[in-house]
């Protein structure tokens, strides 16, 4: 705002400065140009001495636009010739306007400009020169004084108008100045640092998301790309991040349930074990009694390799569901990994005396996705289900059938029921939330359906719950069909 004013009364009071000085110079030329055309006009009557040319021309002035009076006084203030003939014989010095026209200058000479309201006053010394010779012969020395005052109304109303216009205009171009300015400061300054600080704010409370759209190549524009940038740089690295811990978290959870099948496990592992045992100690003995003879022995050493087959089946479950899932996605047999899933946890149901059933899997039901990952999301399901229902009496059913969405897509949907207590109705809306469990302390990370939803997302499907489900609870997967 000051800067402004500045800018803009600086050069105006320059150019007053200039109109005044130039008013004044043009005013004083006026009266000196009046004076020289006076003089020259009384020149003869003057050099010839005659007084009543002289006082006739003076009054003939008085009718001439501008000039307001016209008087020669000698330099001891008596009036000789006046444009007003009533001044004549008077003393100009003892009038009461005297001090408003005389400057009194060295060597006594009354050589002055004054001006008084709209008159301007000349006081012009009128010396004896050379043409005056005959009458006079003190050569140089004042003889007169010439009053000559013009009117400058007509050049003051015009400088006054000037003058006056040169100060409105330059209060308009203020004017507009300031609001072409502020207009200025607040579409291409004001707003865009506005948006660059809510956007400032809105990545400082964590919305990646955040994107300041500012348009231009001048440096709040450059600004803006770089922070668009450095925010897709952000969400990037956050998103990498996000995918590890879900990694991470999927892999601790294949850990949790690989923890609690163990026991199963491994009463499954010892039961073979000691099969092998058994028949390998028979052989043993039997070898030490009929060494020649080892023909009969085969069927024992087919018993032996079956169960040690068992046995690699059993620990490579395992080590397969435990390890580090790939991302890659490929065609894979829903029926393979539903019976892999099922053996895997049979010894489980087999304690609780708990049955499974399953329908639709008979032929290769095919689909793009990930084994391990899409086995993790069945057991997990399925282990759910094993600690909702009652032992005896709980009943476990996954079916699939192939059916066709709105937009005539062919999907898999695969159907996991159970008859258990079931989810609280008030709980419903957070199943799938992170660390959000029903189950007793110690026994639940809150995990499961978080990361089971999750894998399903990846593979481009979608799993909810079935809320019309009236008995125990039911999970509805659905997956793209595909082809071989």
């Amino acid at each position: 705002m000051i800067l402004l004013l500045l800018v803009v009364i600086f050069p105006l009071a320059l150019l007053i400065y200039q109109l005044d000085k130039n008013h004044d110079e043009f005013s004083t030329n006026l009266v000196e140009t009046t004076t020289h055309a006076v003089y020259q006009s009384i020149f003869d009557a003057l050099m010839n001495n005659n007084p009543e040319q002289i006082q006739q021309a003076l009054e003939n002035y008085r009718y001439k636009t501008n000039i307001e009076g016209l008087r020669i006084y000698r330099p001891n203030g008596d009036i000789i010739f006046s444009s007003n003939p009533s001044e004549v014989g008077n003393n100009f010095l003892k009038m009461d306007t005297a001090a408003e026209h005389i400057h009194s200058l060295p060597g006594g000479a009354r050589e002055s400009f004054v001006r008084s309201g709209n008159t301007l006053s000349h006081q012009h010394p009128v010396y004896i020169q050379k043409e005056c010779a005959p009458c006079h012969t003190n050569f140089g020395e004042m003889i007169a004084i010439m009053d000559v005052q013009v009117g400058l109304a007509e050049s003051e109303t015009m400088y006054s108008s000037t003058r006056r216009l040169l100060v409105a205009s330059a209060g308009l171009i203020f004017i507009i100045l300031w609001v072409s300015i502020n207009i200025l400061f607040e579409t291409q300054i004001e707003n865009r640092i506005l948006n660059l600080m809510n956007g400032f704010q809105a990545l400082a409370k964590g919305k990646l998301e955040t994107e300041v759209d500012i348009k231009g190549t001048d440096e709040l524009g450059l600004l803006a790309q770089e922070f668009n940038r450095t925010v897709a740089q952000l969400r990037q690295s956050k998103m990498r991040e996000e995918e590890l811990i879900r990694e991470n978290l999927a892999r601790a959870d294949r850990l949790i349930t690989m923890g609690e099948v163990t026991a199963e496990i491994a009463h499954e592992v010892n039961n073979p074990a000691g099969i092998i045992l058994n028949r390998a100690e028979l052989i043993r003995d039997e070898l030490h009694q009929h060494g020649n003879g080892v023909s009969g022995y085969v069927s024992d050493m087919d018993i032996i390799i079956k169960q040690t087959e068992r046995i690699a089946q059993t620990t490579h479950g395992i080590l397969q569901f435990a390890r580090k899932l790939p991302d890659q996605l490929q065609i894979v047999d829903l029926t393979e990994v539903i019976n892999v899933t099922v053996d895997m946890i049979k010894p489980k149901m087999k304690k609780s005396n708990i049955q499974i059933s399953l329908s639709g899997f008979g032929s290769p039901v095919l689909t793009m996705g990930n084994f391990n990952q899409l086995q993790q999301v069945f057991c997990n399901l399925i282990t759910n289900s094993l600690d909702a229902v009652a032992p005896e009496a709980g009943r476990i059913s996954v079916s699939l059938e192939t059916v066709s969405n709105p937009e005539g897509v062919a999907q898999h949907r695969i159907v996991f029921s159970d008859n258990g207590s079931g989810i609280p109705a008030s709980v419903k809306q957070d199943i799938f939330s992170a660390f959000f469990t029903t189950k007793s302390p110690g026994k639940g990370t809150g995990l499961g359906l978080f990361i089971v939803r999750n894998i399903i997302t990846r593979h481009n499907g979608r799993i909810y719950l079935d809320e019309d489900c009236e008995i125990g609870t039911t999970f509805i997967i659905e997956l793209e069909a595909r082809d071989e």
